[in-house]
C-alpha cells in the first residue's frame, strides 16, 4: 500500500477526530479438523488467506476482517469486525472508509484475529496456529481511486 497523499492524512486524521469505537465483536468463530490427518503439513504459518468487508449505515460504519486458515489438518475462519459511530458530520464515503480501515481499523482489529486463529486453532488442531505481527500497510483493503 501506499503512503497518504497530504489530503487523504487530513481527511482520515479528521475522520478519526469525529467517529468513536462503538465496539469489537467476533461474527465467527469456527474450525473443522479433517479425519486422519495428524500434521499440519510445510505451512506453519497456516495458508491464511484475508479478506476485508465494510458497510455503512446512518451513524455507524463498520470493518470486517475475514481470516480463513486451510492446512492439511483442517480449516479455520475467524471474522473479526469493529464499529464505528460517526459523533458529527456526515458518513463518510466509501474510499475515506478504506483509508481509514487501512490506517486505523486493520491495526485494531489484527490482533483479535490473531488471538481468534490462535484459540480456535489450539482447541481443534492441538497446537494454536500464530498470524505473524503485520506491519503498517501489508493488509488491508483496496482503495477506491481518487477522483481527478
Amino acid at each position: 500500500m501506499n503512503e497518504l497523499s497530504a489530503v487523504d492524512a487530513r481527511l482520515v486524521k479528521d475522520l478519526i477526530e469525529r467517529s468513536e469505537l462503538g465496539s469489537i465483536e467476533f461474527h465467527e468463530v469456527s474450525a473443522r479438523r479433517f479425519d486422519g490427518v495428524e500434521d499440519f503439513g510445510e505451512s506453519r504459518d497456516g495458508g491464511l488467506t484475508l479478506g476485508f468487508q465494510q458497510r455503512s449505515e446512518t451513524g455507524v460504519f463498520g470493518i470486517r476482517i475475514v481470516g480463513d486458515i486451510a492446512i492439511p489438518m483442517g480449516e479455520a475462519r475467524v471474522v473479526a469486525a469493529a464499529e464505528y459511530k460517526v459523533l458529527r458530520g456526515d458518513l463518510p464515503p466509501q474510499r475515506l472508509v478504506e483509508l481509514f480501515a487501512n490506517e486505523v481499523a486493520i491495526m485494531t482489529l489484527f490482533p483479535y484475529l490473531r488471538e481468534g486463529i490462535a484459540s480456535i486453532t489450539s482447541k481443534v488442531f492441538g497446537t494454536p496456529i500464530t498470524l505473524p505481527v503485520a506491519q503498517r500497510g501489508q493488509i488491508g483493503f483496496e482503495v477506491t481511486p481518487a477522483e481527478q
